[in-house]
């Protein structure tokens, strides 16, 4: 059998595995393919689609899905509890932002791997436009193009990945005195706005952003310019 007909019922195999997954938390979470559709900005039938594998799902469509069902990340690769869904949460504009972000750190890797735009769009098989328009975060990344991207550039899917978008206390981590301290210290309207949920990606985008070096937050930068004109 051909490498490439292996590579595509990989790829098709995954697709439906990870929708089985989506499925199954969305019904754990007793939401309809319609509100999940209204979160993600889509039809109630493309969500359908993306569940029985017959469409790829990108990775901030993923993120927000993990929000909405309050499930980690690694629930869509492992099998974690359902928790209670979470609709409040300004879904479709985390999603444009993840995207553009996503892009630039893709520019990021491809300039550092030595990389150009026509040698990914070869192996990707798309037209070098479509890299550049990946890389502005004009077009959702597909992901597994973003998984064979990620293998393609030596860097791993966390590279992409914005830890900081889940649902509250599933991290892991246990609060010190130390943060209870410093929070406590902040002024009331500071402590209000970190106290609400929906204000979640926006602080931990932050705390993304802010471990970027300058050179790449100025391409993030141009990137939002370009795609505001």
């Amino acid at each position: 059998m051909p490498d490439s007909t292996i590579e595509t019922e990989k790829a098709t195999l995954k697709r439906k595995i990870l929708g089985v997954k989506i499925r199954h938390a969305r019904t754990r979470a007793g939401l309809t393919l319609k509100e999940v559709g209204q979160a993600l900005n889509l039809s109630a039938e493309t969500v359908s689609d993306i569940e029985y594998g017959q469409r790829d799902v990108t990775l901030p469509q993923l993120e927000i899905m993990a929000l909405v069902f309050n499930v980690p990340m690694v629930y869509f690769w492992s099998d974690d509890v359902v928790a209670e869904p979470n609709l409040d949460f300004p879904t479709v504009p985390a999603m444009a932002l993840r995207q553009r972000i996503i892009g630039v750190l893709l520019r990021k890797a491809r300039t550092e791997a030595g990389q150009t735009q026509e040698e990914l769009a070869g192996l990707l098989n798309v037209p070098a436009s479509r890299i550049a328009s990946y890389e502005f975060g004009r077009t959702d990344i597909p992901l597994p193009q973003l998984e064979k991207l990620a293998e393609v550039l030596k860097v791993q899917m966390t590279y992409f990945l914005d830890q900081g978008i889940k649902p509250n206390g599933s991290n892991g981590q246990v609060t010190s005195l130390d943060d209870i301290v410093n929070y406590t210290q902040l002024p009331s309207d500071v402590k209000e706005f970190l106290s609400n949920p929906a204000n979640l990606l926006y602080i931990k985008i932050a705390m993304k952003l802010s471990e970027l070096s300058a050179d790449t937050l100025r391409a993030l930068a141009e990137g939002l310019l370009e795609v505001t004109y």
